[in-house]
Formats: structure tokens, C-alpha cells, sequence
């Protein structure tokens, strides 16, 4: 093949020239997308773990509120689980919340925990609301993530106490 029938067919195909830039573009900012979303989903998967961990410290400071009064009664089977105060409970577990200072760092709200007594269990809900760093981004396909995004958690704690057994 000689040089000048190269150009030939180079010229023939005049109208392809440049047309992988606009594919590699294209490619490129998916990927950038992906990236972005990526570290949005990371963040809120983090600060979900974070937001468990705490209800999970807050239901066992809940569980170890104990009834007093059921105790004092005599009313108790022996081996039997303690049963859990739910104004103690309640009141440890925010105690717990408001001592954790990694919430703070890592939620922009947190709400008051709620928390529900039955036996010797206690149950605390948590809900978080946080700020993911790129959102500003991902707000671009959905709004509503731009202030941040909701995380609600349960965790559940039995009182550790037993009344004594041979009683």
C-alpha cells in the first residue's frame, strides 16, 4: 500500500475523527458519578453502624435500670430475669445518647431516644439525621438528599440480673 492510498482511505472516513473523545467523556463521567454515589452510600452505611452502635450501648444502660419496687415486693420467681424500671430506662438511655460524643461528629440531629420496657427487655429506637459530604452531587439526581438523609435503628438489651436461684 503506498502513502497515497492511505490518505485516500483516511479521507474516506473523514467524518470518525474524534468521535472516541466523546466516547471516552461519556465514560469518564459515569464513572465520576459512580464514584460520587459510592462515597454518599459509604458514608450513610457508617453512620448508620455509628447510630447502632450507640443505640446499642443506650438499651443496655436501659437494661440495667432496675424495677426496684418488683424486686423489693417479693414477687419474683427464683432465676427468674429482673424486670426493667421504664422511667429508669428511659432516663439511662438518654444519659447514654448524650454522653456520646462520636454522635456528634458524625450527625448533624439526633433525636431523643425512645424507649419501651416489656419484662426484663428494653427496646430504644433512634432516629439521626445526617450530612453526607457529597450530596451536593447526588442532590442533583434527587433533591431531597441535599439536607442530609434520616436514619432510624432499633436495638434491643435483656437485663443481665437474675433473681437468685435456692431462694
Amino acid at each position: 500500500m503506498t502513502r497515497t492510498a492511505d490518505r485516500e482511505g483516511r479521507e474516506g472516513r473523514a467524518g470518525d475523527e474524534g468521535q472516541i473523545t466523546i466516547l471516552v467523556l461519556g465514560y469518564t463521567a459515569i464513572a465520576a458519578l459512580l464514584v460520587l454515589v459510592g462515597i454518599d452510600a459509604t458514608a450513610a452505611y457508617l453512620a448508620r453502624r455509628a447510630l447502632t452502635a450507640a443505640a446499642d450501648d443506650a438499651a443496655v444502660a436501659a437494661a440495667g435500670a432496675l424495677n426496684t419496687s418488683a424486686v423489693y415486693s417479693g414477687g419474683l420467681q427464683c432465676g427468674q430475669p429482673l424486670p426493667v424500671d421504664p422511667a429508669g430506662a428511659q432516663a439511662a438511655a438518654r444519659a447514654s445518647i448524650a454522653e456520646d460524643t462520636d454522635l456528634r461528629h458524625s450527625f448533624a440531629q439526633v433525636g431523643v431516644p425512645a424507649t419501651r420496657v416489656a419484662g426484663p427487655t428494653a427496646t430504644v429506637d433512634l432516629a439521626g439525621r445526617v450530612q453526607l459530604p457529597l450530596a451536593g452531587f447526588v442532590g442533583l439526581i434527587d433533591p431531597a438528599v441535599r439536607n442530609g438523609i434520616t436514619l432510624h435503628v432499633s436495638s434491643h438489651a435483656r437485663s443481665p440480673t437474675v433473681a437468685p436461684g435456692g431462694c
